[in-house]
């Protein structure tokens, strides 16, 4: 379970998701609800923490330099008591006509600069891997990231969202809008796999029970 002082402090939390488009969680859901909205229904309501206060400010197609940049904007202002931070999928777009490819030095600097950042003002970090991409259909974006590595050599909790999808890589398609953009069920089971990394999944409640193929 990961950082379950923060769950069972009833002091109220700042919560702030960050990253590209898979936690900006935009057109690829159809309009359903990304996985850090069905947090904030599992944190505010079945929990019953309506005192936290759960943001989400990350942007379609950023890479890491992007979300560097933006930092000051978009999370420091809030000085958040925790930055689900989830970056990558773009870093290792090696299609450069795109302009997204960051090298991995680089990409491993740049989450660490946020992560010194939000442990500045007391904040707490944790990373979290992409979602696979669909075998043979984006091979652009298959670099693997090392992520794990950089999770421990900076001892910040690590949510492997990878290694849940991988784990069930005959039903990965029914979880995708395309190759790599998680569909409305593939934010169910993000959202799924971070309550249980938090140690708050429970069968019997609405949010825990929502169907996946």
């Amino acid at each position: 379970m990961i950082l379950p002082s923060l769950l069972q402090s009833s002091s109220p939390r700042t919560w702030l998701f960050y990253g590209d488009s898979i936690t900006h969680g935009v057109l690829h859901t159809a309009g359903a609800r990304c996985f850090s909205e069905h947090f904030t229904e599992r944190l505010r309501f079945e929990l019953e923490r309506p005192d936290d206060v759960v943001l989400n400010t990350a942007c379609s197609g950023h890479n890491t330099r992007q979300m560097l940049s933006h930092f000051p904007l978009r999370v420091a202002r809030f000085q958040p008591d925790v930055v689900l931070l989830m970056a990558g999928m773009n870093d290792c777009n090696s299609r450069l006509a795109d302009g997204q490819y960051v090298p991995l030095d680089e990409f491993c600097a740049n989450l660490a600069t946020m992560i010194y950042a939000v442990r500045g003002w007391g904040g707490e970090v944790i990373l979290q891997t992409v979602t696979p991409v669909l075998p043979g259909q984006a091979s652009e974006r298959e670099l693997t990231l090392p992520l794990c590595s950089l999770a421990a050599e900076l001892a910040v909790p690590l949510i492997d969202h990878a290694a849940v999808w991988e784990a069930l890589a005959t039903k990965q398609p029914a979880y995708m809008s395309d190759a790599f953009h998680p569909n409305a069920y593939g934010h169910i089971l993000l959202a799924h796999t971070l309550f249980r990394a938090l140690g708050v999944f429970d069968e019997a409640a609405p949010s825990c029970g929502l169907f996946l193929p």
